[in-house]
């Protein structure tokens, strides 16, 4: 075969390269600009500071661009072609989106006969359990919740759900998770039938591990499939009937929160002794998930080190699981009042309810729980905001209502920090500067348009 002239070739260059899509595609230009002007009648910007009355926050596309005083009817500085709205909130309470740093987003209980006609198995198949975060997660969107981390599903269902909202295929919440919680063998959240503990890929599936090298390769397997976050079960716990003491060896733990720490993710531990929650404080764990059994030495050990308490007071008081009279988990919360003592002592306590071991989207009940046993209102609104957005380490990008954040808002009737009650109906909800609900209805479920593959 003869060679092509060069000159030919540089032709042919040429005019594939003027032949190829303009960036963007095919040279259309760039989108017009959102804007969306909320009227805040009382807002909130940055809970822990007090709030101010009639107020604009001025949302360009995703973000805050600015906060002013006063109803403004123009945007400033807006380009030629914006589509501007207005949202009139003059009459409610604004603030930023909440945050529930402990939920099961796969599942709720259910304790009809009729489950499994239903189709509500336990555990729900991958598909199932997808299904089901798809409406959970919309529930916790609808309640004001504009972030939550999940805490324990599997290796496919949470990550399908996350994977559709961050691509925008579907409205919902920002979803931090887990995949599978890390657990020892026999212990709270080892989920293998006994005829398959012995099985390699049965055992990293789920996250079960025994000694510090498997449970290295579960946190890497975990981080492989793309978890944000590690969640290990130090204790046993109630939902499986495994008691409350340790299950994990001080080697195992510090394995499982040093390779989280190698990889950039944060760790979650799921304890009740006082041993395993002051083994995890000296491993570094982040945060520590339940704790209701915490002693006073561990509280001077996670105010010292800044490790974040979540409290979940939901999910024993009142009990979900227990459909008995005065059950233990309510009888050891209030015997130990650990939330009431770490709060007094100043540890930094991340809003979190155990959501998934009772109903979804009736989270807000723990701000209830929280100032009923002694936190202000103003700081149980920051717990569920500020600190618990620093407990995500989304510090940077959301929890105030500040230029140059995410613009996720919510709205109430009343004033929460006279009555925190009204947290419980909270009608507006903005997540990334898209409407999600308006007037206590939810827009749509799937918001990409016809056509779009």
């Amino acid at each position: 075969m003869n060679p092509m002239p060069i000159g030919l070739l540089a032709a042919l260059c040429a005019g594939a390269a003027l032949a190829q899509p303009a960036p963007g595609g095919a040279g259309r230009p760039p989108p017009a600009d959102r804007y969306a002007l909320v009227h805040a009648g009382t807002l909130l910007a940055v809970p822990g500071q007090p709030p101010r009355q009639q107020m604009t926050v001025v949302v360009k596309n995703d973000k805050v661009a600015a906060v002013v005083a006063g109803f403004i009817a123009a945007p400033p500085d807006a380009a030629p072609g914006s589509v501007v709205e207005v949202i009139d909130l003059s009459n409610r309470f604004v603030m930023p989106g909440l945050m529930d740093a402990h939920v099961h987003l796969q599942s709720e209980p259910s304790f009809s006969r009729r489950r499994t006609e239903r189709g509500d198995r336990n555990p729900p198949t991958g598909a199932e359990g997808a299904v089901n975060a798809m409406v959970y997660a919309r529930r916790n969107l609808a309640a004001g919740f504009t972030t939550v981390r999940d805490l324990g599903s599997d290796d496919q269902a949470v990550f399908a759900v996350r994977n559709a909202i961050n691509a925008g295929r579907m409205t919902g919440p920002r979803i931090l998770l887990a995949g599978s919680s890390i657990a020892v063998t026999g212990g709270h959240g080892d989920g293998i039938p006994m005829d398959s503990t012995g099985d390699p890929v049965a055992r990293i599936t789920d996250g079960t591990c025994d000694g510090p090298m498997e449970c290295r390769m579960a946190v890497r397997f975990q981080y492989k499939l793309g978890a944000d976050v590690i969640k290990f079960t130090s204790t046993g716990g109630f939902g499986s009937n495994t008691g409350l003491d340790p299950q994990l060896f001080t080697d195992e733990i510090e394995a499982i929160v040093s390779t989280a720490h190698l990889h950039g993710l944060k760790a979650a531990a799921h304890a009740y002794s006082p041993v395993a929650i002051k083994d995890a404080v000296r491993a570094g764990v982040d945060s520590i998930e339940h704790g209701f059994l915490l002693d006073d030495e561990g509280i001077r050990m996670m105010k010292k080190a800044g490790t974040f308490l979540v409290p979940t007071l939901s999910a024993s008081y009142p009990p979900p699981i227990f459909r008995i009279p005065d059950p233990p988990s309510v009888k050891l919360r209030n015997e130990y009042r650990a939330f009431e003592r770490a709060y007094a002592a100043g540890v930094k306590i991340a809003f979190g309810t155990d959501a998934g071991t009772f109903a979804h989207g009736t989270n807000a009940k723990e701000f209830d729980l929280m100032v009923g046993f002694g936190m202000t209102p103003m700081d149980a609104l920051r717990s569920a905001t500020v600190v618990t957005a620093d407990l995500f380490g989304i510090a940077a990008e959301a929890g105030t209502l500040e230029a140059g954040k995410l613009a996720d808002i919510v709205a109430v009737e009343g004033n929460p920090l006279e009555k925190i009650s009204v947290m419980r109906q909270v009608d507006f909800v903005m997540k990334s500067g898209r409407v999600a609900k308006r007037d206590g209805a939810m827009t749509e479920l799937f918001t990409y348009p016809a056509g779009v593959e």
